[in-house]
């Protein structure tokens, strides 16, 4: 009976382990056959490492061939997600050591789940220092990597810096659109300026390569590698030293202006060659170092730079816009000319002021003018000769004539954030203030103040449009891309986007106005003894403030022109008194530079 009892349990007994080796034996058979190629996935990943290799943002050159951006090597610190084993202490450790917040490291980790193995960037540029202790913590930093990362340079730091642009990091909405490009969520990608604009040519493909490595992390072999290849490089049209010389200029000229009691908040000078469109100089300031954006900002750069009063980032070349001032007078000169409200041989008389409507409205010289032609009136930018030319006409009128110049439209440069100005007229009144227009509005207009605003670019292209003859280009700021060897890839040739089509008395009119400024009226004192000769017009703008912003705006020679220029010095005084001056050192650095290359000079 005992026998039996136990051989009844021994029984039960050899079942249970069948069934269990049974079990275990159908388990190892599933993880051998079903999962074994994950699992083999998984132990080739834990010792097999993927390296980037970053490409190489394209350079950029000014006309001549002169490097303006490019890019430095440097270090980076790294984290490869799967091999990050994470501790909270382990991660605020390291967030302590590199200077970032541990939730921008954690936040970094999460954005990179759907690439383990790929380094996700947490800081650039690193001294040597940081990264001898990040070598030196190597046993407690499992996953933590020093990367090889190029870094971009801005040669000459603020030098066309609003031209140029900047590098910021991928924001999420950028993400989205570029991942599919091969973006990552750490990358860089430019924020403003040509950085921005020409994105895909500049930006390479980048490389890398895959080892294996030990337990120890070192590396055994090498399994694979694809070369990173650089991005496409731009031929500007800017020359570097007449940016620099137009820089200068302006710089000097707010300072002077500062000494002298106004506020010369900042400005902008732009230069353009008038048979093509392309941007010789694009100057605003304050300007602004790229290199600081380079790596990342800081929070306190980034505070300086967005709360300073002159505001550094903004292009005040087509980002900002100002009442025209007297610049505007060629404009009020066309219209007249054109539509017959005005001859060249007719006579007017400033007296230094003009009344309409029982108001009286003063010139800039109280004592009067005299008596003067229209070409006079040009050379002395005589007030009232031009408030009785804008009651002739008419706002409507004048407005399609400054439409018809540019002013109120986008110009179509290739940069962003550029303003279209404003052009008034009867119905824009009624419908922005629901008012009437009032004629004293319209006489105040036609000496480019009230409602009218303009951006330095639009009062140089105004300038290039007489210079000649009606004909006007897109402003271009890229000549040809390249490939890293200096080959071309592609060329761009100047665009007419508009032609003007006035009588050639008319032009010759005008032009005769516009010389005769530099010859003998308000810039004779500035431009006396400039060769070659200038034409041009000085503008003072009032801001409703009690001060007022200087301009000058030109072409040159008068004689078969090549240049056309706006300088505008932010509540800078007169306009023959801040931004002529500026002028005369661009023009004579363009023309001097010129005349040392026609004889064969260095």
């Amino acid at each position: 009976m005992w026998i039996t009892e136990k051989s009844r349990r021994m029984n039960i007994m050899v079942w249970v382990i069948v069934a269990v080796v049974g079990l275990l034996i159908l388990r190892l058979a599933w993880m051998q056959l079903i999962r074994g190629p994950q699992y083999k996935k998984v132990a080739e990943e834990n010792r097999i490492h993927q390296i980037t290799e970053q490409a190489p943002r394209g350079n950029m050159y000014d006309r001549n061939g002169a490097l303006l951006v490019t890019n430095r090597p440097s270090f980076a610190v790294a984290i490869i997600p799967a091999e990050y084993s994470y501790d909270s202490a382990k991660t605020t450790a390291l967030a302590n050591m590199i200077g970032i917040l541990p939730e921008t490291i954690e936040k970094m980790l999460k954005d990179g789940e759907e690439s383990p193995y790929i380094p996700i960037i947490v800081k650039r540029d690193i001294d040597p220092v940081l990264q001898a202790k990040i070598l030196e913590r190597k046993d407690t930093l499992a996953g933590v990597v020093i990367s090889a990362v190029p870094v971009r340079h801005y040669i000459y730091k603020d030098l066309a810096a609003h031209v140029l642009g900047f590098l910021g990091s991928i924001n999420e909405e950028q993400y989205a659109k570029r991942k599919a490009q091969g973006y990552r969520p750490t990358d860089f990608i430019g924020k403003d300026g040509l950085e921005l604009e020409w994105e895909d040519v500049l930006r390479g493909i980048d490389g890398g390569l895959q080892v294996e490595v030990n337990a120890f992390g070192e590396e055994v072999q090498r399994i694979g590698e694809k070369k990173a290849v650089s991005g496409k490089g731009l031929i500007l049209t800017l020359d570097g030293n007449l940016q620099k010389a137009a820089q200068e200029a302006l710089m000097q000229q707010i300072e002077i202006s500062r000494n002298m009691g106004q506020p010369a908040k900042g400005g902008s000078a732009i230069v353009l060659d008038v048979h093509t469109g392309g941007v010789l100089a694009m100057v605003s300031s304050p300007a602004f170092d790229p290199n600081l954006f380079a790596s990342g900002i800081s929070s306190k750069n980034w505070g300086d730079l967005i709360n300073h009063p002159d505001h550094p980032l903004t292009n005040k070349g087509i980002q900002s816009t100002y009442p025209p001032g007297s610049v505007f007078k060629i404009i009020t000169t066309a219209a007249a000319l054109d539509m017959g409200y005005v001859t060249k041989e007719e006579v007017f008389e400033d007296k230094g002021f003009y009344i309409l409507g029982g108001w009286k409205f003063y010139g800039w010289k109280t004592e009067g003018l005299g008596k003067l032609t229209i070409v006079d009136a040009i050379a002395w930018s005589s007030d009232p000769v031009f408030y009785e030319l804008g009651r002739r006409m008419g706002i409507d009128n004048l407005a399609s004539y400054a439409l018809t110049f540019g002013l109120g439209k986008k110009s179509g440069i290739l940069l962003q954030g550029e303003e279209e100005g404003l052009v008034p007229t009867e119905g824009w009144k009624q419908k922005n203030y629901e008012q009437p227009w009032y004629p004293g509005e319209t006489i105040i207009a036609a000496i480019g103040q009230g409602y009218y605003l303009t951006t330095p670019l639009q009062q140089a292209l105004l300038l290039m449009a007489v210079a000649n003859d009606g004909v006007i280009y897109r402003p271009m700021l890229v000549e040809k891309i390249v490939d890293d060897n200096g080959a071309m890839v592609r060329s761009y040739q100047p665009e007419v986007v508009h032609r003007i089509y006035l009588k050639t008395e008319t032009w010759d009119i005008i032009k005769s106005g516009l010389v005769a400024v530099t010859t003998k009226g308000t810039g004779v004192g500035v431009f006396q003894g400039v060769t070659p000769t200038v034409a041009g017009k000085s503008g003072s703008a009032e801001t409703g403030t009690g001060t007022v912003h200087s301009w000058f705006a030109c072409y040159a020679p008068a004689q078969n022109p090549e240049i056309a220029i706006a300088v505008l010095v932010e509540e800078g005084g007169e306009g023959s008194t801040a931004a002529a001056p500026v002028v005369r050192k661009i023009v004579e650095a363009y023309f001097g530079a010129k005349e040392k290359s026609d004889s064969g000079g260095a």
